[in-house]
C-alpha cells in the first residue's frame, strides 16, 4: 500500500485521473490524495457528444459517470478550477493557480500522477476568430454544439477533419437536417485505422446519405459576415458554412514536464507501470505513449479504454500491487456510422508499410450465418501480417446489417498483443451454431485464406 504519510497528487480529473483516484482509494481508503483540475466538471464522456447532437442521448447530463462529491466521499481532496502552472520535479513542488480568484499557492507531493490529457489541434487558419467556429472536447463544447444543432438559422455545417469525431458529427448534424460538408486533407476518411477495403464503402454510404465529402482539400481561410462565419475556403473550392467544427486531432498537454522523455508529438514515454523517465512521476491517459506491440515503439494511442486501464495500473502500483501492468497497446477502436459497424486493431496495411514493415494481407467477405437460415448479413474482415513470420499485425472488421460482429476484434487484439501467428490464431477454440455463425467462422476463413487454404467460399 501507499506508505503512511505519503502524499499523492493527481493532476487532472479526467477519465484517467478519475480511474486513478477511484482505484487507489478503493484499495487503500487511508491514502492521502489531492487532485487538481482546471475544469469545473469531471468524467464527461466525449464519445457521446455526437449522439446527443443527433438526439439519441436526450440529456447530456447523463454522460457523466462520476462527480466530485463521490470522490471526496471516498477520501480524495478534489480542487476544481485549479490549474497547475509549474512543476519542480527535483523539489517535488507545484505552483497552483485558483482560477476563481487568480491567486497562486504552492503544494508538495511525494508521488505525482500526471493526467494532463490532450487538447484539440487549432491550426492558424485565417479568420478563425469568427463566431461559430468551434472545437469538440469537453462538456462546455458539447452544450454549444447541441444548441446549434437545434438552431434553424444554421443550415450549412462544415466539419474539418474526417477522423472518428468528424464523421460522427457529420452524421449527427445530417440527422438534424443540416447540409454537411466533411473536409479533410487526406484522400480518404479514417486512413489511420482502415484500408480502402472498408473506407471505399463507408465513403459511398456517406455520400448516398447526402454528405458533401471534400477529400484531399486543405483549408486556407474562413469567410464571414458581421463577425459570423459563412464559408470555408479550400484548394478545392469554397463551401458554405453557418457553423464550422474543427476536429483535426489532438495534441498531448505535457509542457509542464519539459525534461521528461517524450515522443515527437510530445507524449510522455512510460513503462508498463506508467512511470515516466522522472522518478516519482507517473503519467496516464491521453498524455502518454505506451509500447505498441505491432510497431515495437512507444505510441500515443489516445483512447478512453487505454486511459482507464492506465489509471488502474498506476493506482495499483502505488499501492504495492505489481501484478497489474499495461505492457502494450494495439489501438483497438470502433465506430458505428451510416450503417457501417467498423472495428480495427493494430496496424492497417497502409500504416504497416509506412512503418517500414514487410507485410502481406488478406480480405474476406461472407454472410455471417449459413444460407439455409431465414436471414443472414454481410461481414468482412482484413488481416495484416508479417510476411516472413506470419505474425498478426493488424485486423479490420466490417459488420453490415442489424447484427454486430465487430466485437470479434477483441481476440484478434489479444493475439497481436501476445505476438501470435496466423496458424496459432486459427487453432483458437471457438464454437459453431447456425443461429450465430458458420462452421468456418469468418475470422477462421480469413486466416485459412491467408495460409493458402481456401476451404470456405464467400457467400456475400
Amino acid at each position: 500500500m501507499a506508505q503512511n504519510g505519503q502524499k499523492i497528487i493527481v493532476l487532472g480529473v479526467n477519465h484517467a485521473g478519475t480511474s486513478v483516484i477511484r482505484t487507489l482509494l478503493s484499495q487503500n481508503p487511508n491514502a492521502q490524495l489531492v487532485a487538481y483540475d482546471r475544469n469545473d466538471n469531471i468524467s464527461f464522456l466525449g464519445c457521446g457528444i455526437a449522439l446527443t447532437v443527433s438526439g439519441v442521448v436526450k440529456n447530456p447530463e447523463s454522460l457523466f459517470y462520476a462527480d466530485v462529491p463521490a470522490l471526496e466521499k471516498m477520501g480524495a481532496s478534489v480542487k476544481m478550477r485549479h490549474e497547475v502552472v509549474q512543476i519542480d520535479t527535483d523539489a517535488k513542488t507545484l505552483v497552483v493557480r485558483n482560477l476563481e480568484n487568480n491567486e497562486e499557492f504552492s503544494d508538495t507531493y511525494d508521488v505525482l500522477v500526471f493526467a494532463g490529457g490532450s487538447w484539440p489541434i487549432d491550426p492558424p487558419i485565417k479568420n478563425k476568430e469568427l463566431d461559430n467556429i468551434e472545437i469538440c472536447k469537453i462538456f462546455q463544447h458539447a452544450k454549444d454544439l447541441i444548441a446549434k444543432a437545434d438552431d434553424p438559422a444554421i443550415k450549412n455545417v462544415a466539419v474539418i477533419g474526417a477522423g472518428y469525431i468528424g464523421i460522427e458529427l457529420a452524421e449527427a448534424y445530417h440527422e438534424k437536417g443540416k447540409h454537411v460538408s466533411l473536409i479533410d486533407m487526406q484522400d480518404r476518411v479514417v486512413p489511420r485505422y482502415f484500408d480502402t477495403d472498408f473506407t471505399d464503402r463507408l465513403q459511398q454510404d456517406m455520400q448516398s446519405h447526402g454528405i458533401n465529402l471534400v477529400l484531399g482539400a486543405g483549408v486556407s481561410e474562413y469567410q464571414g459576415v458581421d463577425g459570423r462565419v459563412t464559408a470555408v475556403v479550400t484548394n478545392k473550392g469554397t463551401f458554405p458554412a453557418d457553423l464550422v467544427i474543427q476536429s483535426i486531432g489532438f495534441r498531448p498537454n505535457t509542457s509542464l514536464l519539459p525534461h521528461a522523455e517524450k515522443t515527437p508529438n510530445g507524449a510522455l514515454k512510460v513503462n508498463e507501470y506508467m512511470q515516466t523517465s522522472i522518478p516519482g512521476v507517473y503519467a496516464v491517459g491521453d498524455a502518454v505513449a505506451i509500447h505498441h506491440q505491432a510497431t515495437g515503439k512507444h505510441e500515443n494511442v489516445a483512447l478512453a479504454t487505454n486511459a482507464v486501464k492506465s489509471g488502474l495500473v498506476v493506482a495499483s502500483h502505488i499501492n504495492g500491487i505489481h501484478s497489474l501492468k499495461l505492457e502494450s497497446v494495439v489501438g483497438t477502436n470502433g465506430i458505428c456510422v451510416f450503417g457501417n459497424k467498423l472495428a480495427s486493431t493494430g496496424l492497417s496495411e497502409e500504416a504497416a508499410r509506412q512503418a517500414g514493415l514487410d507485410v502481406a494481407s488478406t480480405f474476406f467477405s461472407d454472410n455471417d450465418r449459413p444460407e439455409f437460415m431465414e436471414s443472414y448479413e454481410t461481414v468482412s474482415i482484413k488481416l495484416v501480417y508479417e510476411r516472413e513470420t506470419q505474425r498478426l499485425l493488424g485486423a479490420q472488421i466490417g459488420s453490415y446489417g442489424e447484427g454486430n460482429h465487430s466485437e470479434s476484434i477483441y481476440y484478434l487484439a489479444l493475439a497481436i498483443q501476445k505476438g501470435m501467428t496466423l496458424p496459432e490464431i486459427a487453432m483458437t477454440d471457438v464454437y459453431f451454431l447456425p443461429h450465430f455463425n458458420k462452421p468456418f467462422h469468418f475470422v477462421l476463413s480469413a486466416l485459412l485464406q491467408a495460409m493458402g487454404l481456401n476451404y470456405a467460399h464467400s457467400g456475400a
